[in-house]
């Protein structure tokens, strides 16, 4: 194994004791003479790649001065140096963080001329540096730390002016996680509460609620780092900081965060950035110094502290339960019937944008909706909300028209597990029995009984145990359906002769639901059977037999993705 170089002269030696099919005689010249303008602190960043084998391309791509403006370099080989020593330990605290965030042990790529220009101006700020061939990294630092006066100007009246130059820094970030090994495919939104297409007109019951954040950087569907964008001002910051700590008050939730200890935010106004971090309960601690990007310096800093983020977010990725359906923050979801679900921190809203005319189109009501999810706070087996409301909202640049929205805001949260047909028996039954637990639920509400009307092992979600969420087609009992009228999953077998859904259609629709696996036993076609015959309770089928028999668990166990 070939010992790492640690000083200027040690690194002269390995490249002089290279064989000339490794580097020809002309380019250890070229490179001897470079490496001898360096100090033993810059001579060993050469040498950080983990094997011996990428050294060479390194030194290469940093040191030969010639052409250099005119050679492609590769992005991976660029970006496996930069990152090139992997976190295996998160920093604890809020020291160990901005000690981590500020190192800059891993020179920057820049190309010949603003490397030159540094390096005239200030060579210490060139140590930062180093020269390398063409590529997409190269490209967006240097691009950051060249940007215009007219781009960073002290004259921005807006946030979007903030943002503008916070998205020419975000380039680094995202070249350097599409030429990353590790990569974790981030996904970076900007502004998004500048979008809005609607606001609310009356105060509702919970109010507005907190905005979405200005800037959310997502991961495999993990929402990793936040920001805020204000205009410059004596305040600024300040107020991207109160704004940060109002929106992120809920924190995150440990069933798709899992042990990772924090997030991380910034803050900026004008000229001015800050990092922080938000814990899991929705504290947000300011970590490191005020950056001011007008100088060259900070600038330099801020492209450090972005190469050192991508090495975190790695590592939380790594770190994060592998379970199905995780969502980013602040990222509205999209469902049928103009639904929206919007995750915000431990609690997700879902909204529906017309419900005049959803409940229209269904036959039910707001009322009706409202009291399955009261019946809900009592049921471990059933969706839990802190808000169910209709509010009036009107459309930016409409006529006035007003609509009523329906949100509910849920504090219950889970994710779904893998088609209802591979799951185990053991899964089915577990499910069966808390959907008949939460319809039983449903059916005992009074004044009327409420009817689930919608039970699907979709609408069964996990947290590891399961509850049965999705009560907007929730129908006062009996429900007289339209001719020709179907919902997903119902049959023929689901209304009565007299076209009426029913507590028995609910009970009916669970055994539909249990017999799409393909994993049951005999006991377990003879219960889904039975379900089906309408001649049995929810709630006495709640405690048949067959749910309490444990059946073991198919090879694999449970499919969490």
């Amino acid at each position: 194994m070939v010992n790492k170089p640690s000083t200027v002269d040690e690194a002269i030696a390995y490249v002089w004791d290279l064989p000339d099919s490794v580097l020809e005689p002309s380019e250890k010249q070229s490179l001897a003479a470079a490496l001898a303008e360096k100090t033993d602190a810059v001579a060993r960043r050469y040498f950080s790649a983990p094997s011996p084998q990428l050294w060479v391309g390194t030194l290469k791509a940093s040191l030969k001065l010639a052409g250099l403006g005119d050679t492609i370099a590769s992005d991976q080989q660029v970006a496996l140096q930069l990152l090139a020593t992997p976190v295996s330990q998160e920093p604890q605290g809020v020291a160990d963080l901005e000690a981590f965030l500020f190192d800059a042990t891993a020179q920057l790529p820049v190309s010949v001329q603003p490397f030159q220009l540094i390096r005239s101006a200030d060579p210490k700020l060139a140590d930062a540096l180093y020269l390398s061939g063409d590529c997409r990294i190269r490209r967006v630092v240097t691009a950051a730390l060249l940007l215009s006066d007219r781009v960073l100007g002290p004259g921005s009246s807006t946030e979007l002016d903030t943002t503008r130059w916070i998205m020419k820094f975000s380039e680094v970030l995202e070249a350097l996680d599409c030429a990353n090994p590790n990569g974790v495919q981030m996904l970076l939104r900007w502004n998004s509460s500048e979008k809005e297409v609607s606001y609310v007109v009356s105060k509702s019951a919970s109010g507005k609620g907190a905005a979405r954040v200005d800037t959310v950087a997502s991961a495999c569907r993990l929402s990793l780092l936040f920001g805020e964008d204000k205009v410059v001002g004596s305040r600024g910051l300040e107020e991207a900081w109160k704004d940060l700590q109002a929106k992120l008050a809920s924190g995150y939730p440990a069933l798709f965060y899992g042990q990772i200890p924090y997030l991380l935010v910034y803050a900026a106004a004008g000229v001015n950035i800050q990092f922080g971090r938000l814990l899991p309960l929705g504290q947000v601690e300011r970590v490191g110094r005020v950056l001011n990007v007008m100088l060259l310096a900070d600038r330099i800093w801020l492209c450090h502290v972005l190469v050192n983020i991508v090495r975190l977010l790695v590592l939380w990725v790594k770190r994060a339960p592998e379970i199905t359906d995780r969502v980013p923050f602040h990222k509205p979801m999209e469902r049928p019937h103009g639904t929206r679900i919007t995750l915000k921190g431990t609690s997700a809203v879902k909204e529906i944008s017309n419900s005049q005319s959803f409940f229209a189109e269904f036959g039910h009501s707001f009322e009706a909706i409202q009291a399955a999810h009261l019946c809900a706070q009592s049921c471990h087996a059933l969706v839990h909300h802190s808000c169910v409301e209709e509010v009036d909202v009107r459309k930016r640049g409409s006529d006035g028209t007003h609509m009523t929205k329906l949100r509910v805001i849920m504090t219950r949260l889970g994710y779904t597990q893998a088609s209802v047909a591979t799951v185990p028996e053991r899964v089915m039954q577990k499910a069966t029995r808390a959907c008949l637990q939460a319809c039983a639920c449903l059916h005992s509400a009074k004044p009327k009984a409420v009817c689930h009307c919608d039970v699907r092992f979709a609408n069964v979600l996990w947290d590891p145990e399961p509850f049965l969420a999705d009560l907007e087609f929730a129908h006062f009992s009996p429900w007289q359906v339209k001719q020709d009228f179907f919902l997903k999953d119902w049959d023929e077998g689901t209304l009565d002769h007299m076209g009426y859904y029913t507590p028995q259609s609910d009970t009916y629709q669970i055994g539909v639901m249990l017999l799409k696996s393909r994993h049951l036993s005999a006991a377990g076609l003879n219960f889904a059977q039975k379900l089906k015959s309408k001649t049995i309770k929810a709630v006495d089928a709640a405690e048949d037999p067959y749910l309490q028999i444990p059946i073991p668990m198919c090879e694999g166990g449970i499919h969490i993705h």
